[in-house]
């Protein structure tokens, strides 16, 4: 045991040599960081220039959040202030629908599109003959039309039989009537007797005619391929619809590939029928918008071609 402690606690006479520099080594450091202190000045470092441009970056940073906040509520106003302008601008009172200044569609709550778009039928040779004739422009929704229906007022046209010249009385001839197309029972042969409907646009007609299953309004015809707003404004006034002719899809019985429609996709027409399936039958026409799929817009559309029974 003692031979052990010998070993581990003897040292040669180069290991003294080390151990005696070392030490040596770290008397010297002790003394030397006891008195550096008292020969070396301290210097103070100087942090108020960067601290100074800290405060401006920290100022420019909320200075671009404001003007960048201040932007946005110019460009996009809230929900709140945006409703409150619309609703003080909102007038009630009569008027003549044909020819209205746009000033005045602007106090009925109109929007610049949808007067845009009634001027541009008035530039046609479009014209309002009685309050329904509102109801069927495509700007114009269910719900806007319903609150100004008390307020339209279309004066009644005088149609003389008679005219006076030189204190004579002249009776007019009765002019002879005019040939009224029907266009969900119309041939090929019928609407080319329209004025600028040739053989491809009768076809062409006849063909998205049998696709919608008839059609329930006369604007529809705008939405016929290559059926301009001109070619429309030239016929309008020679057609008519019979919405009794509609063929009509009973959405608690079909299935999807009868759902078959320009206005409603495969999917909607999926999703319909899985939602009947699932949750039972549909108790009214607007109960296919809990599908997520059929919006206001849709329904709108699709809703004269459907039943329920």
């Amino acid at each position: 045991m003692k031979q052990i402690i010998r070993d581990y606690l003897t040292f040669n006479k180069r290991e003294r040599n080390g151990v005696f520099v070392l030490l040596t080594i770290i008397i010297l450091l002790i003394v030397y960081l006891n008195v550096s202190d008292k020969f070396l000045k301290a210097q103070t470092l100087d942090f108020s220039k960067f601290e100074k441009q800290i405060d401006s970056m920290n100022l420019s940073q909320k200075e671009q959040e404001a003007v960048a906040k201040n932007t946005s509520e110019k460009k996009y106003p809230s929900h709140e202030s945006t409703a409150n302008t619309i609703t003080q601008k909102i007038e009630r009172f009569n008027f003549d629908p044909n020819n209205l200044p746009d000033a005045d569609w602007k106090r009925l709550g109109l929007s610049d599109k949808q007067i845009k778009t009634i001027k541009n039928y008035e530039s046609k040779g479009g014209s309002f003959r009685k309050k329904e004739d509102v109801k069927k422009m495509y700007c114009i929704k269910e719900e806007l039309y319903n609150s100004l229906e008390p307020y339209i007022q279309i004066p009644q046209e005088n149609k003389p039989v008679a005219a006076f010249v030189d204190s004579k009385v002249v009776t007019l001839k009765p002019i002879a009537p005019v040939m009224i197309i029907e266009l969900n029972t119309a041939d090929s042969a019928q609407l080319t007797t329209l004025k600028g409907i040739g053989a491809f646009f009768a076809k062409t007609i006849i063909k998205y005619r049998n696709s919608l299953g008839g059609f329930y309004a006369k604007e529809q015809l705008l939405e016929v391929w290559k059926f301009d707003p001109e070619k429309y404004a030239m016929i309008e006034k020679f057609v008519s619809v019979d919405a009794a002719s509609i063929k009509k899809i009973n959405i608690n019985a079909c299935e999807a590939a009868q759902l078959k429609n320009p206005y409603l996709n495969w999917n909607m027409a999926n999703a319909i029928v899985n939602y009947r399936k699932a949750h039972g039958k549909f108790k009214t026409i607007d109960d296919i918008k809990k599908t997520d799929l059929v919006d206001d817009e849709t329904l709108r559309k699709i809703a004269p071609y459907l039943i329920l029974e």
